[in-house]
């Protein structure tokens, strides 16, 4: 006899992995979160940081106050994902571009 769990409840091992400001995996747990990406046995997830419901440039004018800013995490697509990652790696703003536009339609 198998069981089956009822309700609500969700049996499934969960992967998670953060990223810093340079767009690489976290190694310190008290780094700021600048994107996660969340596996699990429905598929995954991914999340960016975002400001007053805006992509969050942590070269901006908002960066020198970074530490008391009150980022959140969003859902988003893996294109707009990507594109901040990559934007994080390599500082070239064509980047937030696309992931800006590929945000307004998520």
């Amino acid at each position: 006899m198998e069981f089956k769990p009822k309700g609500d409840i969700e049996v499934s091992q969960k992967h998670i992995v953060t990223f810093s400001r340079n767009g690489k995996p976290n190694q310190n747990p008290k780094d700021k979160i600048f994107a996660k990406l969340v596996e699990g046995q429905s598929g995954k997830t991914y999340y960016i940081a975002t400001l007053k419901k805006e992509i969050y440039n942590p070269l901006g004018s908002q960066s020198n106050r970074e530490q008391y800013l009150d980022l959140e995490l969003s859902k988003v697509s893996k294109d707009t994902f990507d594109f901040y990652l990559i934007y994080l790696q390599t500082n070239n703003s064509i980047y937030l571009t696309r992931a800006n536009r590929r945000f307004i339609n998520d």
